[in-house]
C-alpha cells in the first residue's frame, strides 16, 4: 500500500498542511487499510466499510497506517477539512 502522501487530496499540500501537523508528520507511514465511513457495503466489499470511531461528522473515508495510528479527511461542507489522528485501540487490520 502507499504512504499517507500519496492519498491525501491535494488541498492537504496547499492549504491545510499548516494546521494539521499532528497529520503531517505521518505523511510517510504506509497505509495498512483504507476505510469508507458512508455508503453500504456491496458484496465482497463489505471489510471496506467501518465508521470512523472519531466524533467528526463529515468524514466519508480513513486510514490505517502501520504504526496503529488512524487518520481521517473530515470534509467540513463550510470549512477547512481537518484531519484528525487517532490511536486504532481495539481494530484489526485488513
Amino acid at each position: 500500500m502507499p504512504d499517507l502522501r500519496k492519498v491525501l487530496p491535494e488541498r492537504f499540500f496547499d492549504d491545510e498542511a499548516e494546521t494539521a501537523p499532528e497529520a503531517a508528520a505521518l505523511l510517510d507511514v504506509a497505509i495498512d487499510a483504507v476505510r469508507l465511513n458512508t455508503g453500504s457495503p456491496c458484496d465482497g466489499h463489505a471489510a471496506m466499510f467501518e465508521a470512523w470511531p472519531g466524533p467528526e461528522q463529515h468524514v466519508r473515508q480513513w486510514f490505517r497506517l502501520a504504526n496503529g495510528k488512524i487518520v481521517a479527511i473530515n470534509e467540513v461542507p463550510d470549512g477547512p477539512w481537518t484531519y484528525p489522528v487517532r490511536d486504532d485501540a481495539g481494530s484489526v487490520a485488513a
